[in-house]
Order: C-alpha cells, then sequence, then structure tokens
C-alpha cells in the first residue's frame, strides 16, 4: 500500500477523511451516445458527454413535435477561457424544463455508476460532499444500510429558499450525511448553467452557505478527497476555496488531494499554489477501487447484516439454464428469509414453456432476472425479458435485474451477439428454403426462427433497458451484498421497514 493510500486508511479508520464527489469519477460508456460509432468522434471526458448526448437526445430520443417546439430553446454549449469549460447557457426562462429534461435523461443512462456509488456508500466516510445533481449516490446509500441500526442523512444546498438547511447531528462514520453542494434534480434548483452560478453565488457571499454541522467536521482538520473534480474549472475553484475555508476564513491545515489530472502543467501548479492541492496520476475509478480493496482488507467497510426478518412475497428468477447452479443458491438464500420463489425447475413436465413464463410472471410481486452473456444471447430469456417489462408497467409488477457478469456493459460482447443472431436467421433460412424445395415442412423451424428474429429486432431496446435501471450485483465476491440490496429493494417496495 503506498503512503498516500495508507494516509487516506488511516484518516478513514479515525474518522477524520471527507469525500467530495464529482463526475468525473464515473466511466461513462461514452460511445453510446455516438450514433456513427466512429472512434474519432467518442468524447475524452465528461463535458463533451453531456454536449454529444444532448445531440443525441434532441435528434434520437425527441420526436418531430417536440423538436419543433424546442426549435428556440436548444442548450448552446460554448467554449469559455478555461480548459474543456463547458457551461449550458440559457436563451430565455422557458429553456429551464428543457434543461432538466435532458439532465434527467442523461443521468438516467448511467446506471453503471451504480457500482462506483455502492462502493463509496460502504467506505465509512462521516461526509460526502457530492457535486452530481441525481440521487443515484443516495439509493446506493439506502441500499447499503438496509440492514444496519443507525441510519443515513442527506440534505441538500437551494438557491431558491436561499438558506442554509438545518442538520440535527454532526455526521460520523456510523451516520454520514451525503450533502449535495450544488442542488438537486428533483427540485429543480441543480446548477447547470452560468445563471444558476451566478445565482448560486449571489446566494453564498456574504453568508455562510454550510450548515453547522458540516462546519464541525471541516473544523476537525480532516483530510478530505476529491475524486472525479476537475480543478481547472474556475466555478470548481471556487467551491473548493469555499469548503476549505474554516469559520475564521483561513485555509484549513489538514492535507487535501485532487486525485485527477489536470489537463496542462501550468494549471495544475496554478492549483497547487492556489489551493494547495496535492495530485496523483490514478484514475479516480482506479483510486476509489484501491481505496475499496484496502478498506475490505483493513476490515473497515460498513457491512449490512442480513435481516432475518421473514419476507412475505413471490418472485419469480428468469435465468438461463447454463446459470442454474447460481439460481438455484440465490433461491435457496431468498426461500431462507420466507420469499416464495417461482423457478422453472418446478414447471411440470409436459407444461408449455410459453404459458409457465405467462402465468409465472402473472404470479409473482417481482421478477428477478439473472443478467448474464448465457441470458442476453437466449431466446426464451429474452422474451421473458421484454414481457416483464410490460407487464411490469401494466399489472404493477416490480422487475429486479441483477448482473453475474460483465457482459451486459461490453459493447464488444453486443456486437458480436448481433452478429450470432443474424448467422442463426441466415442458418434457419437456408435450412427452411431447403425444405420447401422438398415440399417438406418447416412448421418445427418457425418457433425457433421467430424468436430468434425477434431477439435481434428487439435486443437493442432490451439492453437499453437493463443499463437505464439501478442493478443489483452479483458478481464474483459482491454476491453477499448484492443478495442484502435484493433483501432491502423487496422490503422498500413492500413498504416493510428496514
Amino acid at each position: 500500500m503506498n503512503k498516500k493510500l495508507l494516509s487516506i486508511i488511516e484518516a478513514i479508520r479515525a474518522g477524520r477523511c471527507v469525500l467530495v464527489l464529482g463526475p468525473e469519477i464515473c466511466q461513462v460508456n461514452y460511445t453510446k451516445f455516438i450514433t456513427d460509432q466512429a472512434p474519432e468522434t467518442a468524447p475524452k471526458d465528461f463535458d463533451e458527454s453531456l454536449r454529444l448526448a444532448y445531440d443525441y437526445y434532441f435528434n434520437e430520443v425527441l420526436d418531430d413535435y417536440e423538436r419543433e417546439d424546442l426549435e428556440d430553446s436548444q442548450i448552446s454549449f460554448v467554449d469559455y477561457p478555461f480548459i474543456k469549460e463547458h457551461l449550458m447557457t440559457l436563451k430565455s426562462e422557458n429553456d429551464v424544463q428543457h434543461i432538466y429534461d435532458f439532465m434527467k435523461w442523461y443521468f438516467s443512462q448511467t446506471a453503471e455508476w451504480s457500482e462506483h456509488f455502492n462502493k463509496i456508500a460502504q467506505i465509512p466516510f462521516p461526509l460526502v460532499l457530492s457535486l452530481l445533481p441525481d440521487a443515484s449516490l443516495e439509493k446506493s446509500f439506502e441500499l447499503s444500510f438496509g440492514g444496519l441500526q443507525n441510519g443515513y442523512m442527506v440534505s441538500r444546498y437551494s438557491r431558491e429558499n436561499k438558506a442554509v438547511p438545518s442538520i440535527d447531528s454532526k455526521p460520523t462514520a456510523q451516520n454520514p450525511l451525503v450533502y449535495k453542494l450544488l442542488g438537486d434534480l428533483e427540485h429543480y434548483d441543480a446548477t447547470f448553467t452560468f445563471d444558476d452560478w451566478f445565482d448560486y453565488f449571489s446566494n453564498i457571499f456574504g453568508v455562510n452557505p454550510l450548515p453547522l454541522a458540516i462546519k464541525s467536521v471541516l473544523k476537525d482538520d480532516p483530510l478530505i478527497l476529491f475524486l472525479g473534480v476537475r480543478v481547472e474549472k474556475w466555478y470548481i475553484q471556487v467551491v473548493m476555496r469555499l469548503l476549505l475555508a474554516s469559520g475564521q476564513g483561513g485555509l484549513l491545515k489538514g492535507k487535501k488531494f485532487a486525485f485527477v489530472n489536470a489537463r496542462e502543467k501550468n494549471v495544475e501548479d496554478l492549483a497547487k499554489k492556489r489551493l494547495n492541492v496535492m495530485f496523483d496520476e490514478a484514475n479516480p475509478t482506479q483510486l476509489l477501487e484501491e481505496l475499496y480493496q484496502a478498506c475490505r482488507q483493513e476490515k473497515l467497510l460498513r457491512v449490512a447484516q442480513i435481516d432475518t426478518m421473514r419476507i412475505n412475497a413471490k418472485v419469480f428468477i428468469s435465468y438461463n439454464h447454463a446459470d442454474g447452479a447460481l439460481a438455484d443458491k440465490l433461491r435457496a438464500d431468498l426461500e431462507e428469509v420466507g420469499i416464495e420463489v417461482i423457478i422453472d425447475s418446478d414447471n411440470p413436465i409436459g407444461f408449455e414453456i410459453p404459458k409457465f413464463i405467462n402465468e409465472s410472471i402473472a404470479k409473482a410481486d417481482f421478477v428477478l432476472q439473472l443478467i448474464s452473456a448465457n441470458f442476453l444471447t437466449s431466446a426464451w430469456v429474452a422474451q421473458e425479458s421484454v414481457k416483464a417489462f410490460t407487464l411490469a408497467e401494466i399489472m404493477g409488477k416490480v422487475v429486479l435485474p441483477c448482473q453475474i457478469d460483465d457482459a451486459l456493459n461490453d459493447n464488444e460482447f453486443r456486437n458480436s451477439a448481433m452478429r450470432s443472431f443474424e448467422d442463426k436467421i441466415k442458418d434457419f433460412g437456408i435450412e427452411m428454403g431447403n425444405r420447401l424445395m422438398k415440399g417438406e415442412s418447416i412448421e418445427d423451424l418457425q418457433p425457433q426462427y421467430q424468436r430468434v428474429l425477434e431477439l435481434k429486432n428487439n435486443y437493442d431496446k432490451t439492453i437499453a433497458e437493463f443499463r437505464n435501471k439501478n442493478r443489483g450485483d452479483l458478481r464474483g465476491n459482491n454476491y453477499d451484498k448484492g443478495l442484502q440490496q435484493i433483501f432491502a429493494s423487496i422490503k422498500k417496495y413492500l413498504a416493510v421497514p428496514a
């Protein structure tokens, strides 16, 4: 363990490490917003992803009528003096709803971030100051604390109210606080545009925008860990200066780390002199993984104990038979807490598979899907998935997607799967053509052909549905943590007290 990582671990052990979380922590699958999939056009960072995503959103997601209504309200991204300095510029006050609709859509595309957030929720930071506007981090905290006696707190700075929120108690490692420093999407006070920033700064100058509970943590001279925060942004530097100021207005004497790579050496030197910030070459995601594993090795992680409360629910497990061993293990763990499990091994001999699927989904409260390479290339499972999503909306069912390998996030896997489907369709076509030339029946081939054809035609939509949802993680060593997530989610949907 290197010296810097060791110093962070020691600060965490002492309950004196504060996390400031920015968007660069997230390794977004940027290429999802590139319609031509040209590598040279792929964005290099969060800001470029945002601009590219907006083009995709406006041209591919909105329909013709929506685009026509918004013709004069398109968001403009303007280059400013600092490197990659992009903020959205309003053309009129009527653009606000459009910006928030886009940002909600954008953050809904980034379900893969949940893996990072889940790790952050398990590391015992007493205080997380988030620069992110959505609720994904809070959801991870909620799942992580599902079986713990102590809870966690969430608060935010509101530009509209222009008042410092009151927080009942000082944050600790056992009772942490997530504070959304720049507002919230759901409350329409997130800071995205230049107008927002000017409003934000006009509210905080001359007053102290931080609650007393947060000031008390910062006065303890903690180690402040910046993850995914780019200091070359002028407004981020102002926010950092705000955070690093004590009640007397002087800079804290504690160590500060910004684990980001400044784009130019002169910017890095300027930030060091201006903010007394130390840099590290590690990628923020890489550092988070190293920190998580180190905390795990030192037994510092917050680990929710499995709640033995009986849960009265019915769950239909949708999986591919190649993943049967994990499905059986999951079934046993669910049944141990009283959950009734419906699984295809209970399907009586001679019972039609489509009928069994329909009846199982109708009977179940939850459809739990084990997403894997096998799952994503199975025509039967794909059929279940489409029906589960549809029935969830029509009948009030809840779909609980859980990853058991990395296939879902692998674009190359998606491309090879599509080639495989095309080959199967071609082979079916040749076989059916040969039979018809001989005057033979193709009745046995048509259902299989139709399933593969539907799988190919709906594949990208199915993949997008899974990627856009917060997913449980049952991969490898994450199984126990993922099982606790499933229990917490089921209890929440059933309104059972944690």
